[in-house]
């Protein structure tokens, strides 16, 4: 029987991180002016509902002979047991923290175990019993889904909710309801959830099979676009450079492109199966760009791309 271990500081830090970016708008603001004083207690309590959610998701890991046993930190009791031969396959991917491995039951992923959050990662990994997944291949016949990398989603919820308890607080602060406050609150809730509308709406369903294409939006999954590989031009192999506190980061992306036009723009950042995806949408190669993520955003929504 071998139990997980945690990597303390990667859980106090992400602790510490969802505490502080949560609280720091809301609590700094108090101090200046009492009548932001709900907008803190909101930032507080939601700094605190983060923070739990975020322990009920981290799980301690115990792996036996014929099996793996997952246990929420927060709620002990919430705890699940699988044996080995329940699952199809395992899987590992690289992340920008590190490893993570994954075990696949019915097409889900019912299990990660992350090199970042666990100190005896390789442990794990060398006691559990099951069979890796074969790497996939352009001639495979097999239908691949997009499967979205959840922590961005998410995060532009949050931040479209927290765009509208700010109004909230700042019109109520003082009990105070005047006209400038009711534009201001307009005007930034759809300002900033409208950024998040717009970002939500360039994640798209993806599924592709024997050379055939549905495309639909995150947002509006009612309506479904049909393509041909055979009806684009081609593809652009994108790197995209953002310029972060944390230095330069670069990131992969395919541009299928109609017309001068992009028609789907698939990005590593938003797809935990990107690769998979990129060799299931391979066309005409049109050659090797690179531009930022502002850029690649304005080709997404129709500009023309112009070389």
């Amino acid at each position: 029987m071998i139990t997980s271990k945690f990597n303390r500081r990667a859980v106090i830090g992400a602790l510490l991180g969802i505490m502080l970016g949560v609280i720091a708008s809301g609590g700094v603001s108090a101090l200046q002016s009492s009548t932001l004083v709900p907008l803190s207690l909101t930032m507080i309590a939601l700094g605190t509902l983060f923070c739990l959610g975020y322990l009920c998701w981290l799980r301690r890991i115990t792996v036996y002979p014929d099996g793996i046993e997952t246990r929420s930190v927060l709620l002990p009791f919430w705890r699940r047991f699988y044996f080995f031969t329940e699952f199809d396959y395992l899987e590992t991917s690289r992340m920008r923290e590190g490893e993570v491995l994954r075990l696949i039951r019915g097409g889900r992923r019912v299990v990660s175990i992350a090199s970042s959050l666990y100190s005896n990662y390789e442990e794990l990994c060398e006691a559990i019993k099951v069979k890796q997944k074969e790497k996939f291949r352009a001639r495979d016949n097999e239908e691949v889904v997009s499967e979205f990398r959840m922590p961005y989603i998410y995060g532009a919820w949050g931040f479209m909710l927290m765009a509208l308890l700010f109004p909230l607080g700042f019109i109520m602060g003082d009990g105070e309801m005047t006209l400038g406050k009711v534009l201001f609150s307009l005007f930034g809730i759809l300002f900033l959830g409208g950024i998040s509308l717009t970002y939500l709406y360039s994640f798209k369903r993806i599924t592709v099979w024997r050379g055939q294409m549905e495309v639909s939006s995150l947002l509006w999954p009612f309506r479904t676009r049909y393509y041909q590989m055979s009806d684009f031009d081609g593809c652009y192999y994108i790197t995209i450079t953002n310029d972060g506190q944390l230095g330069a980061q670069t990131e992969e992306a395919r541009l299928l492109v109609k017309n001068g036009k992009v028609r789907l723009n698939i990005e590593e950042r938003k797809y935990k199966n990107y690769e998979a995806l990129k060799y299931a949408t391979q066309t005409n190669y049109l050659g090797k760009l690179e531009m930022t993520a502002f850029q690649a955003m304005k080709y997404e929504f129709g500009k023309t791309l112009k070389l």
